[in-house]
């Protein structure tokens, strides 16, 4: 989720706020029709074939990574907190969840057909997608896709406040296209982008890119 500097902070937040955070956000009902209609297309894409293995990185208290299982998908759960997946493991212990980071996946090389990376980067600097992009690269066999979703913008602010908790957060805006570069740099090949208005209690645009890892050579 985050660079070294404040990975430790990310992880001591998230694991302040892991029960709270699931009564707070037990199921999509939050999220937008448009940002539904990406997942949605995403899971229709995985069910194409059968048997697809799909990470969903940064799964907080697993709600998403439910949410595709109820659609048919295989599907795992990882998160940088422990407390995120202990919480996730007790709500939904017919599902696999791990701890890991954006970086460093606990899975092997071209493992996975499908990467849900829902709001994960909100706490990486534009500077860590690079290195997220590869590690979601090596993450995919061939073929493969990744739905990345995230706050638009530019800069960052604090948090310090959440769920009820005090605590120590940078929250990273980022610009669409730009994500979108450091992904095609990659490799990637860009399917559909989605840039929508903040709703009522939202502070920004949200943003989701749905990227493709090719066949055969990048």
């Amino acid at each position: 989720m985050a660079n070294s500097e404040n990975l430790l902070d990310v992880r001591s937040a998230y694991d302040t706020v892991a029960e709270a955070y699931s009564t707070v956000l037990p199921d999509t009902s939050f999220e937008a029709p448009l940002d539904m209609a990406m997942v949605d297309h995403f899971i229709a894409h995985m069910r194409a074939a059968a048997d697809r293995l799909v990470i969903d990185v940064g799964c907080g208290a697993g709600r998403m990574t439910s949410y595709l299982s109820h659609a048919g998908l295989n599907v795992s759960g990882v998160d940088l907190s422990p407390e995120m997946v202990r919480v996730s493991q007790r709500l939904h212990p017919e599902l696999l969840f791990e701890v890991g980071e954006l970086t460093d996946l606990p899975v092997a090389d071209a493992a996975a057909d499908g990467i849900l990376a829902w709001y994960s980067i909100i706490h990486s600097p534009p500077t860590a997608l690079p290195a997220i992009a590869r590690e979601f690269w090596r993450a995919l066999r061939p073929g493969g896709s990744a739905l990345i979703a995230f706050h638009a913008g530019s800069g960052h602010r604090t948090i310090d406040r959440a769920y009820g908790h005090d605590v120590q957060l940078r929250a990273e805006l980022h610009a669409p296209d730009d994500v979108a570069l450091r992904f095609t740099e990659q490799g990637f090949v860009m399917r559909a982008q989605l840039v929508r208005s903040p709703r009522t209690m939202e502070n920004h645009p949200q943003a989701a890119i749905l990227v493709d890892k090719p066949f055969g050579p990048s």
